[in-house]
């Protein structure tokens, strides 16, 4: 009496496994999810596996896939995001706080398109309309400024 085996899933080609792990990291380049370059890197680790090893069926092949690239998503996914998707310097733009030349205008300071209240602690009696100031900063809604 023979035993018979029934294979599951075809062999995969180990140039269809390089191809597939190829196509998946060009993908993880249009994607930036960080997820299919790991997988693609596990098509490619078991094609380079299936050439010098032969898998009993392609089963065994797909579930080499998954492990590889599960143990690469853990071990290096967060380095890789850390390395890659931070800024190399921190860029603090905040225009609004800057100085620089304002006008007054109906009592108020006109900068950057903006109209702002006069800070509390500076007299505005002091300035007259159409007068160009120096803006020392920028606050909430008002301004400090100073004679130019």
């Amino acid at each position: 009496m023979e035993i018979q085996t029934t294979m599951l899933l075809d062999l995969i080609n180990p140039y269809i496994l390089l191809g597939i792990g190829v196509v998946l990291i060009g993908l993880e380049a249009l994607i930036a999810s960080f997820i299919l370059i790991w997988f693609g890197l596990g098509f490619i680790i078991t094609a380079l596996i299936s050439m010098g090893y032969e898998f009993s069926d392609g089963i065994w092949q797909l579930a080499c896939v998954a492990i590889i690239s599960i143990i690469l998503i853990f071990a290096l996914r967060k380095k890789a995001l850390e390395r890659f998707m931070k800024p190399e310097e921190e860029i603090t733009d905040n225009f609004l706080r800057e100085g620089g030349i304002g006008k007054i205008k109906n009592n108020k300071v006109f900068f950057k398109g903006t109209y702002w209240e006069i800070d509390s602690d500076i007299d505005e009696k002091q300035f007259e309309e159409g007068e160009k100031i120096e803006v020392i900063e920028t606050y909430r809604n008002s301004a400090k400024i100073r004679k130019k």
